[in-house]
C-alpha cells in the first residue's frame, strides 16, 4: 500500500504536470485529469486489483460492508462511521451492521453444525 505523503506527492506531481487540464473536483481517487473516475475504468482498475489481490470474488460494495462492519466491531459509534460510510441515515449503517452481523452468526453456527455431525 502507499504511503500517503507520497501518494499525495504524486498527485501533485501530476496535477502540476497537467495544469492546463487539470480539473479539481477535490476527489480522493481522481482520474488522470482530476475528475470523478467512470464506472467502466473503476470496474477494470478493480477487477485487475482483484486479481492480483487473489481475490476474485470481491466486489466493492463487499469492501465498504466490511469497513463498517469492523468500525462497528471496534465501537466506533454509528454516527461517526455512518459519516465515514456517506450513508444518508443512521439507521441504513445499523442494517448493514445488523446484515453483516447476521452473516456472521450464520458462519458460526455452520461451523458448530459441522463440528457436531
Amino acid at each position: 500500500m502507499a504511503h500517503p505523503a507520497r501518494t499525495q506527492e504524486r498527485r501533485q506531481t501530476e496535477r502540476a504536470a497537467l495544469a492546463e487540464v487539470w480539473e479539481d473536483h477535490d476527489l480522493v481517487f481522481p482520474s488522470e485529469r482530476g475528475t470523478p473516475i467512470e464506472p467502466t475504468n473503476l470496474s477494470r482498475s478493480f477487477a485487475r486489483l482483484r486479481e492480483v489481490a487473489g481475490l476474485p470474488g470481491v466486489r466493492l460494495p463487499d469492501l465498504r460492508r466490511t469497513v463498517v462492519s469492523l468500525l462497528m466491531e471496534l465501537g466506533v459509534p454509528p454516527h461517526v462511521v455512518q459519516a465515514i460510510a456517506r450513508h444518508a441515515d443512521v439507521k441504513i449503517t445499523l442494517k448493514v451492521y445488523a446484515h453483516a452481523n447476521l452473516d456472521a452468526m450464520r458462519q458460526a453456527l455452520g461451523k458448530l453444525d459441522g463440528r457436531l455431525s
